[in-house]
């Protein structure tokens, strides 16, 4: 038996999923049995209620936390704050059990419920003031690949995108003013769920892009604003 922990903290529409399959989770012929999960709006206290949430989705499966087999976790682009909480309680679960780590792409998980559209479809989620971060996935020999990204104004990304393209994401309804009603896909948030997310998960783990927990890294929309402090003199004070 497999129980995938997959871990969704983004953006402040968060979701934890718990998978419990028959069989390895890189095999052809896995077979999801159940999955419990809970999503949850959260106010800027993803840190307070994300374990919360993973013992009540394990609880519901009748399974504990030293159950888990498998760990995937959302690492961008989305809220610095969130996803440094979301991929540190992923680190911590799986170096404790000594278990591996599959990263999944905010994008890819948003565009997952929309996998059957024939065209271009471009994922998008907040940016703040820089606008939106967007993801181009168009058709290809072997699947829908992403071919560009960018973190933009919603006009800006319109027209760096073919006029045919469709849009889809939390994000999205930025986008009405932009593009005719027909060519956007996503309601109002939340607009990543669980079943898309373990789906997204079970795929990356099935390719071999689990990694050592050490090794995920954040994907951010754009560089994280900090600031080096300033050197010291030898007498103490600070140098300008």
């Amino acid at each position: 038996m497999t129980c995938l922990l997959a871990i969704d903290t983004a953006t402040r529409y968060a979701t934890v999923a718990v998978a419990v399959l028959d069989g390895s989770p890189v095999s052809a012929d896995r077979e999801v049995r159940e999955v419990f999960s809970r999503s949850w709006f959260s106010q800027h206290n993803h840190g307070v209620e994300l374990m919360t949430k993973i013992n009540e989705s394990l609880e519901s499966t009748g399974l504990a936390i030293s159950d888990i087999t498998d760990i995937a976790i959302v690492n961008g682009p989305g809220s610095f704050s969130a996803l440094r909480v979301g991929v540190a309680t992923a680190q911590g679960i799986a170096m404790a059990a000594g278990l591996r780590v599959t990263p999944l792409p905010t994008l890819d998980v948003e565009i997952e419920q929309w996998a059957d559209h024939d065209g271009p479809i471009c994922a998008v989620v907040d940016a703040g003031s820089s606008g939106v971060a967007w993801g181009l996935y168009v058709p290809g020999p072997t699947g829908r690949r992403l071919e560009v990204t960018g973190v933009h104004a919603p006009s800006i990304c319109v027209e760096s995108c073919p006029d045919a393209t469709v849009f889809c994401g939390e994000a999205v309804q930025q986008f009405t003013a932009a593009v005719p009603a027909a060519r956007i896909l996503s309601a109002q948030p939340p607009t990543r769920g669980a079943d898309a997310l373990i789906r997204v998960a079970l795929r990356r783990l099935a390719a071999g892009e689990d990694r050592d927990p050490a090794e995920v890294e954040i994907t951010y929309a754009r560089a994280p604003t900090t600031t080096t402090p300033p050197g010291r003199a030898p007498d103490g004070s600070r140098v300008r």
